[in-house]
């Protein structure tokens, strides 16, 4: 009887082979749930990146908001030139 790759007799054969099988859905299954993990970890950085970015630029906007909003004030303090040279 001739050796086969996964057992020498017919019955270790097709054990060895559903063994294999088994093996192998359980990697795929693994490596897919690895997969998922990484992409969830992804997602949660990209949306603590964002959510910073999202602050920092409302704070920015609010400062240079209040800084036109002083000179802004400047120039309402100021008295406006009259175009009437009599004035």
């Amino acid at each position: 009887m001739a050796l086969l790759g996964f057992g020498g007799h017919p019955v270790l054969h097709d054990y060895n082979y559903s063994m294999f099988r088994e093996q192998q859905a359980e990697l795929l299954r693994q490596a897919e749930y690895e997969r998922l993990v990484r992409a969830a970890k992804l997602q949660q950085r990209n949306r603590r990146f964002y959510r910073r970015f999202a602050n920092w630029l409302g704070t920015q906007l609010v400062q240079w908001g209040r800084k036109l909003e002083r000179v802004g004030g400047l120039r309402e303090k100021r008295p406006v030139p009259s175009a009437s040279p009599h004035h």
